[in-house]
């Protein structure tokens, strides 16, 4: 029916209301309303396909609003890591894609070349930053590409599954990192994960994301990942759901 619609659309003329659906069609994301306060890190989870990469890809300008609005501060800096190490190339040193990585990110030669201590140390890469970037293994590869994201210093840090790479020392210093990036003045963070013990790690506030919708705000960060857990197991009996919730729960919280 993508295809079906899309003719139609360019030979008969593309519709302009949005507001209502045709056959087979569902709304990706529905009266979505949420604010990011200076210093907040927000965890979103949800079951695959909820909804949360639309969500952070609206935000990030990657997708283009059909309805609603995203008010955003006109100086605001965005940057989003969704994969994690698109962009670098394989025959080049890793030096040279920090370069590279940092220009499709919108950085400056100069903004680039102030930054290259920092990735350096951040990284903890050292000498291998002069090795081609298709000789490192994938944490060595998430190392670097983390570090370069962190040194474009934004204002919004949208964080979808960017973490899920790398050895466990290098993610404890990249969330330690992040507590300490939000105490900023004017610095939030969206941490997108199905990850529990990350989001219990670092998340100030969660949204529960439900077929495209947000199902539960809430301050409580592990109430609102036992009702995420919950609503994962909601096709299954009260007796099932209670048994399948306890071995969720002795893996994850």
């Amino acid at each position: 029916f993508n295809m079906y619609y899309g003719i139609k659309d360019i030979f008969l003329g593309r519709r302009t209301a949005y507001d209502q659906l045709r056959k087979k069609e569902f709304w990706a994301l529905k009266d979505i309303n949420f604010d990011l306060h200076e210093g907040e890190i927000i965890g979103i989870v949800g079951e695959n396909g909820s909804g949360k990469t639309s969500l952070m890809r609206l935000i990030a300008g990657i997708y283009t609003l059909e309805q609603g609005e995203i008010l955003l501060r006109p100086d605001l800096k965005i940057t989003s890591v969704f994969a994690l190490k698109s962009g670098m190339q394989p025959l080049y040193t890793g030096l040279e894609n920090i370069y590279i990585k940092g220009a499709l990110y919108g950085m400056s030669r100069r903004e680039i070349d102030d930054q290259v201590a920092f990735i350096r140390e951040f990284s903890e890469l050292g000498d291998k930053l002069d090795m081609p970037f298709g000789n490192y293994s994938s944490g060595m590869g998430a190392r670097l590409a983390y570090a370069i994201a962190v040194a474009t210093q934004p204002d919004i840090f949208i964080v979808d599954e960017a973490l899920a790479v790398g050895d466990s020392v290098f993610k404890t210093k990249c969330y330690e990192h992040l507590k300490e990036y939000v105490k900023q003045p004017g610095k939030g963070v969206l941490f997108v994960t199905n990850n529990i013990r990350k989001v219990l790690k670092v998340a100030s506030r969660v949204l529960v994301m439900d077929k495209g919708e947000v199902i539960l705000a809430s301050n409580d960060v592990e109430q609102a990942l036992t009702f995420y857990i919950e609503n994962c197991l909601k096709h299954l009996s009260e007796d099932k759901r209670k048994v399948k919730l306890s071995i969720v729960k002795s893996y994850d919280l």
